[in-house]
Formats: structure tokens, sequence, C-alpha cells
């Protein structure tokens, strides 16, 4: 954990922003080692490499390299580049707009606008061929999905678009 903080309160709080990470991560289905390392880099001042990460975190070069990437595609993680450093540096996202944005994308729009595909040509034969019971439920399955598209953020699914 971060070296900074030298008073037992100032640890304790790390721990507990620490588990409070990592109760997030559970609750979204996301590896409890991607929360350790946002919670590094998030108590952090100055950017980390790669292996401070893995040396502060705790966590495997394979576990901490797949966590930085998935951090960076839900841009949890802005990629540093220092002057003079080959090593490439991270520092934690700080907005929670961006967070959740860029967490719905890379989750949730891919698949909403693979399901709307789906609903958009559900059969080959003409919809009028469907039994009533069938054209209903698909009709009430399209009205729900347009409620879930409308929930989406607009910044979500413009960066899908792009």
């Amino acid at each position: 954990m971060p070296t900074q903080f030298h008073t037992q309160a100032d640890h304790e709080a790390s721990e507990s922003l620490a588990y409070y990470f990592c109760r997030m991560a559970d609750t979204i289905g996301v590896p409890r080692s991607v929360a350790l390392i946002y919670n590094l880099l998030y108590l952090s001042k100055e950017p980390l490499s790669f292996s401070e990460v893995v040396e502060r975190s705790g966590c495997s070069k394979a576990s901490a390299s797949t966590g930085l990437k998935l951090l960076e595609r839900i841009r949890g993680v802005e990629v540093v580049i220092l002057p003079d450093d080959r090593r490439t540096f991270y520092r934690a996202e700080l907005s929670l707009k961006r967070l959740v944005t860029g967490f719905i994308q890379e989750n949730f729009v891919s698949g909403v606008e693979a399901g709307q595909r789906i609903l958009d040509s559900p059969t080959t034969a003409p919809e009028s061929e469907l039994s009533p019971l069938l054209a209903e439920r698909l009709e009430s399955l399209r009205t729900w999905h347009e409620a879930l598209r409308s929930n989406i953020p607009s910044a979500a699914l413009e960066r899908s678009r792009r």
C-alpha cells in the first residue's frame, strides 16, 4: 500500500478505502486485484510505473497487467509519459462521471447494441406470420429495450459510435 501514510489514522483510513474499492469491485463483478490497483493509484500523489504498481499492490505481474489494461479500457487510469523516462506511468481517473461512463461503455453498451440488432430482425419470415403471443412479447421486449437504452448515459453511447 502507499508509503506516504505514516500515522495510524492514515493507515487505517487507507485500509478502509482499499476495503471500499474491493466491495465495489465485488458488487460490479470486477476482480479485487483491479480494485487494489485502482486504490493504490487513487491514493498516490504521483503517477506510478508498472513495476511500482506490482510491488506496492502485491499483485502478480500478470494480474497487474490485466488490471491496468481493464482500467485503461474503462478510462479508470490515465497513461502518463514522463520526459526522459522510457517506462509507462499510470494515474487514477478521479472523475466519477468519466469512471461510470467508461464502465458502462465497456460492459453494457456493446451488449445492448447487439441486442438491438437481434430485436430488429428476430426472424427471416415476415413478423406478420408470428403468433399473437410471440408478436406481443416481442413488442414488449422492444419497449423494455428502448427504456434500457434511454437510461444509458449519452456520453457512453457517443463513445461507442467512435
